[in-house]
């Protein structure tokens, strides 16, 4: 049975195709200033639900959003317009544009890892930047109650007719599910999508999958290795490396992987004692000591022998990453197809001529060269995996694309002899003309 909210949202997604850009634009800037007014509790909420410091809480959740929501408000009425296109010849006297319209109802179930930025982000693209606007429901997650409680606030504040947050563990998400949305956007582990992508298959919902893998991180001979540190050290410091980008495993060159490591060892030493992220609970820790063999410590590179290591079997998700060394470019390619696809890849080189190599030969669905995770900060590239890591894109204009129904319109105005040609009876005349067109197309 359907309750009564599903069936006001989708109503209210009909009455918003009359909305002007005007409307969405105030609603995201109502949005603005919201989480303007209330960083604090924000940042709060965060440090309640696994002691995540405040900067950490600034950079990679508000601000993030923040960005986001300037950008879609700078481009909302450009990218509302329709889009007029190109008629082909043999339609002459046509006029052709694509219409950009909402979808209806739009389920968000956001993850526990960023869940203010993965929750809201995408609510920008789904009810904010569509043309006509989509409702939406959000299902925030069970493991984060502070910032779901709060998500529930804000988003009575702002969108009381256009959003509905449901609060509840993974039961209700089976239950959402049931229902027949007409966008589906999950953002979670591989296992979980699978799961998520087989009952939207059962309703013919439309989906879009942000999940995660393990994204690989090679280091040839060429690389600067301090600033590889670095940068390594910080994503596997932030949130506790409980970041779908962060790199899994690291494969550096034989040369010089002792280097490496013993830089590394250098570098984290100075930030052992420091109050990071907490493991989002003794269950998903317990998981992660056991793949180590040992208390986690801030962050921890593991040199591992073999692809048989159990930190070589999933995405790690956590403050560790295996290392393995390499001799040849081709043998770390071949280590990286024991997990095709990862959504991340990063590549730390001075070598054109290896980095073209490495982007060739390994897919995925983001990559970044001397840097990491940084991609995604980037309104201008889409965001998403492919395969085993995820299906759709978003941010930016991406994410306006993908909750919305792209329509293909097509008006006559003047030749409407001419398109008769084509109606019976097939006349040797029309032979000739058929030719012609033919010769015109080939």
């Amino acid at each position: 049975m359907t309750p009564p909210i599903f069936n006001d949202l989708k109503n209210k997604s009909f009455q918003n195709r009359f909305d002007t850009a005007e409307i969405r634009i105030e609603k995201l800037k109502n949005l603005q200033t919201w989480i303007k007014n209330h960083e604090t509790e924000i940042c709060q909420s965060l440090k309640t639900d696994f002691n995540k410091p405040e900067f950490e809480t600034q950079v990679s959740e508000i601000l993030i959003v923040q960005s986001e929501l300037k950008y879609f408000i700078q481009n909302l009425k450009l990218w509302m317009k329709d889009q007029s296109v190109s008629t082909p010849l043999t339609l002459i006297g046509h006029k052709s544009l694509i219409r950009f319209e909402n979808k209806g109802v739009v389920l968000i179930i956001s993850p526990w890892n960023y869940p203010f930025q993965l929750a809201i982000n995408p609510l920008i693209a789904a009810i904010a930047a569509i043309a006509a606007g989509n409702t939406v429901v959000i299902k925030p997650s069970e493991l984060t109650p502070a910032t779901s409680n709060l998500i529930f606030e804000l988003c009575k504040a702002i969108f009381e007719n256009d959003v509905a947050v449901e609060l509840g563990d993974k039961d209700k998400t089976t239950e959402l599910l049931n229902y027949k949305f007409d966008h589906v956007f999950f953002t979670g582990s591989t296992a979980v999508g699978r799961i998520i992508a087989t009952k939207c298959a059962e309703k013919l919902n439309p989906y879009t999958l942000e999940l995660g893998g393990k994204s690989p991180l090679i280091i040839d001979e060429t690389a600067d290795l301090d600033d590889a540190v670095k940068k390594i050290h910080w994503a596997k410091y932030l949130n506790r490396g409980q970041t779908c980008v962060a790199p899994d495993y690291i494969l550096i060159q034989k040369n010089i992987y002792s280097e490496f490591l013993n830089k590394y060892k250098n570098h984290s030493e100075a930030f052992k004692n420091d109050n990071f992220s907490h493991i989002i609970t003794e269950r998903h820790e317990l998981r992660l000591t056991e793949m180590t063999g040992s208390a986690l410590k801030s962050t921890e590179l593991i040199a591992v022998k073999d692809l048989t290591h159990p930190l070589m079997q999933d995405e790690i998700f956590g403050p560790v990453s295996p290392v393995l060394s390499f001799d040849h470019i081709d043998d770390a390619v071949k280590i990286t197809k024991k997990h095709p696809d990862p959504l991340a890849f990063y590549i730390f080189s001075k070598s054109d001529s290896n980095i073209d190599d490495f982007l060739r030969k390994i897919p995925s669905g983001g990559a970044a060269i001397n840097a990491i995770s940084v991609h995604l900060g980037n309104h201008h590239l889409p965001f998403g995996g492919r395969g085993s890591s995820g299906q759709g894109r978003y941010h930016g204009h991406f994410g306006f694309l993908e909750f919305s129904h792209q329509r293909a319109v097509i008006r006559q105005y003047f030749f409407s002899q001419i398109t008769q040609l084509i109606f019976p009876p097939y006349t040797p005349f029309k032979n000739k003309i058929l030719k012609i067109l033919k010769l015109i197309n080939s």
